[in-house]
């Protein structure tokens, strides 16, 4: 990010508690944006693009889970959940829908700020990664990997660079069975944990936007064992 203040989005309907946490992380290096409502942060979206998003669940026009799966379809900023919803279940749904982390209200603001520091950390190893190589060719797949771009027979995927940094490590591994553990730890630059959807999402997102199953030239594979492997004919 270089001299860049890190962006962070906050959608709250607290406007209090958004605008007291707002403060805190100025204070902290910070530059927060703020939104009251599903619309508000959607409107925000467009305009920027955040480097992390902190996400309430129950909002007046919507809920922060389904915020946070529109939002992760285009981003892969760290999606941080801060709410009052104590319950385990809703703790699993909201990393089902593609958050990194979550906090139950009340909390400390120490603890926000840690959980922040550490995701925008682990979102720049995965940047750095993306960026270490040149060029990878495997059958029709070419992956560009300076500029964290994938080509199937010319043609671009839109690859996130979190889904790219996923299918470089299986292109780069072709014929290997890595488990979903080898890839969190490789992608994301931390234990597997509670997160265990979140390769296998990853994964669901780039066959698709691969077209993998319309061609027989290559395939990634899923074992017995919920481990993947990437192959070309």
């Amino acid at each position: 990010m270089g001299d860049r203040k890190p962006l962070i989005l906050m959608v709250e309907d607290e406007e209090e508690l958004a605008r007291l946490n707002a403060r805190f992380l100025t204070r902290k290096g910070y530059e927060a944006l703020l939104a009251f409502d599903a619309a508000g942060a959607r409107a925000l979206v467009r305009e920027r693009k955040p480097d992390l998003f902190v996400l309430d669940v129950m909002l007046p026009d919507g809920d922060g889970f389904s915020l946070c799966e529109e939002f992760r379809a285009a981003s892969d900023a760290p999606m941080l959940f801060l709410t009052g919803k104590r319950e385990p279940a809703d703790e699993m749904a909201g990393l089902t829908a593609g958050g990194d982390y979550y906090i139950r209200k009340p909390y400390e603001r120490e603890l926000l700020l840690t959980a922040i520091q550490s995701l925008l950390r682990r979102a720049e190893m995965t940047r750095q990664r993306v960026t270490e190589a040149t060029v990878l060719a495997r059958g029709p797949l070419t992956l560009q990997i300076p500029r964290g771009k994938a080509f199937v027979d010319g043609r671009d995927a839109e690859l996130t660079p979190k889904e790219f940094a996923v299918l470089l490590l299986l292109a780069q591994n072709e014929d290997q069975e890595l488990t979903g553990e080898a890839i969190y730890e490789r992608v994301w630059g931390a234990p597997l944990n509670n997160d265990k959807n979140a390769v296998r999402m990853h994964i669901s997102r780039l066959k698709k936007k691969l077209g993998e199953e319309e061609t027989d030239k290559f395939s990634i594979l899923t074992g017995y064992g919920g481990g993947y492997t990437f192959i070309t004919q």
